[in-house]
């Protein structure tokens, strides 16, 4: 059977797509359980260092979809927090790189060990089946959004995505 990507049929799996995001994303990202004084955008900054050492402004602020200046503001805020080191390059000052500090390695591992245990909590509630469909469905739609980002900011370089 071919879905027709557009009517009712369509809005409604729209509909429903966007609110189990929505309960994916509250279960796995538990603001209450973090217990964190930080907001979901800075968390979702900290949390883009996962298994990388350094970002330099413009690198992070294309992962993020926003310009350079915005990102600049939110680093400010994270390294007058603690979270984040800041540096110029050694070949070329004109780069600044960032990382994650002691603080900010502690807080990342903490928030993943969180967001860990609350995914294995939904996950021990489907079978075998059901959890490697969800993997490659999600591993889908995630290589296709890396995709359609890429391509926007190659449209639009320097914009927010």
């Amino acid at each position: 059977m071919k879905l027709e990507k557009k009517g009712k049929e369509w809005g409604a799996l729209i509909k429903r797509i966007l609110l189990a995001y929505n309960e994916i994303s509250k279960s796995i990202n538990p603001m209450r359980l973090l217990k964190i004084d930080l907001t979901s955008s800075q968390v979702k900054v900290l949390v883009s260092f996962y298994g990388r050492q350094f970002y330099t402004m413009t690198e992070l602020s294309m992962a993020h979809g926003v310009s350079v200046s915005t990102m600049t503001s939110m680093i400010d805020r994270l390294l007058n927090m603690g979270y984040i080191e800041r540096e110029r390059d050694t070949k070329d000052r004109r780069v600044v790189k960032v990382r994650l500090s002691a603080q900010g390695k502690k807080t990342v591992d903490y928030v993943m060990n969180v967001r860990r245990r609350e995914l294995e909590r939904f996950l021990s509630e489907l079978s075998d089946e059901e959890i490697y469909t969800f993997v490659r469905s999600i591993e889908n739609v995630a290589t296709t959004l890396a995709k359609a980002k890429r391509e926007l900011l190659r449209r639009h370089p320097g914009g927010e995505a």
